[in-house]
């Protein structure tokens, strides 16, 4: 019954942030300890491909229960440019040739080979971060409505993983997940709302390659669509940057989830535990690169 009151309580299309009335998971946010975790565990090899899988999907049928205003992609309206004072001319690759999925595997360390991303630059030739042309640091914004994940905030030079620092969003309306790497800082926290516009951080040069002087500063936005088994699947969103609106000053978020009430709490589907002894005799262990 609770749920029901709850789920009747969101709109279907738009979230203003003086309307939200988000449901939250309980003090321990469980839900965003566990993404941030398989996160971890699945860079340093720790569970195997499958018992990965297994934990997201239990993740993200938590989310679908708790967020469920999902909407088909035709739907979709409401969508910003993720950097400001920007437009789709800023994206890397003659229209967008940048993204490309030869092999892709959230849940293999060691499968590689693929971009199923788009890059996003600035104009730094001096690498300092800072937009030469708007001479300022650029903010990274939330391209739609969603909740944070996880973040990234302690990423260093001896840091081998790719990602840098990094913001992961479950986005309500098209019912995936987008991930923004190579931040200068994150300025949010897992299980705040975020809406269209929102800050998330500003564009680095955080992460293993991003780092180099060879690399331009950009930043690296994938968004994973889930199919009827919550199975993860990087999508070309190229056509949504044409579209996007240009958002010329960011906004605060405004709801985090210190603030969030305490409701419900959704049981975790338990994964079954599987052996990874096995798993990790059959690879080589290498450096941790990814994510």
């Amino acid at each position: 019954m609770l749920l029901n009151i709850l789920f009747a309580c969101f709109s279907v299309f738009g979230f203003k942030s003086d309307q939200i009335s988000a449901f939250a998971f309980p003090n321990d946010s469980s839900v965003f300890l566990r993404y941030k975790k398989l996160l971890v565990d699945i860079r340093e090899m720790k569970v195997s491909p499958k018992e990965a899988e297994m934990e997201f999907k239990s993740i993200a049928s938590e989310l679908r229960l708790a967020y469920p205003n999902r909407l088909d992609s035709s739907q979709i309206t409401n969508f910003v440019f993720p950097l400001t004072r920007s437009n789709y001319s800023a994206v890397g690759g003659s229209g967008g040739s940048g993204f490309y999925v030869r092999r892709f595997d959230l849940f293999d360390h060691t499968v590689s080979g693929s971009h199923p991303a788009h890059d996003i630059f600035i104009f730094d030739p001096d690498q300092d971060c800072i937009d030469n042309r708007k001479n300022e640091y650029v903010d990274i914004v939330s391209v739609g409505n969603g909740v944070v994940l996880a973040t990234e905030k302690d990423w260093t030079d001896s840091s081998e993983y790719r990602g840098g620092n990094y913001v992961w969003v479950f986005d309500f309306e098209r019912g995936g997940f987008w991930y923004y790497a190579h931040h200068r800082k994150v300025v949010v926290e897992p299980g705040q709302i975020v809406k269209p516009g929102d800050k998330l951080g500003e564009v680095g040069r955080t992460g293993f390659n991003a780092k180099n002087k060879r690399s331009d500063t950009h930043l690296h936005l994938m968004f994973l669509e889930l199919n009827e088994e919550l199975y993860p699947q990087p999508k070309n969103y190229y056509e949504w940057l044409k579209g996007a609106a240009t958002v010329n000053v960011s906004s605060k978020a405004e709801i985090s989830r210190s603030k969030l009430p305490e409701v419900v709490s959704l049981k975790a589907i338990k994964p079954q535990r599987m052996p990874v002894k096995a798993y990790k005799l059959s690879i080589n262990r290498r450096p941790s690169r990814r994510i």
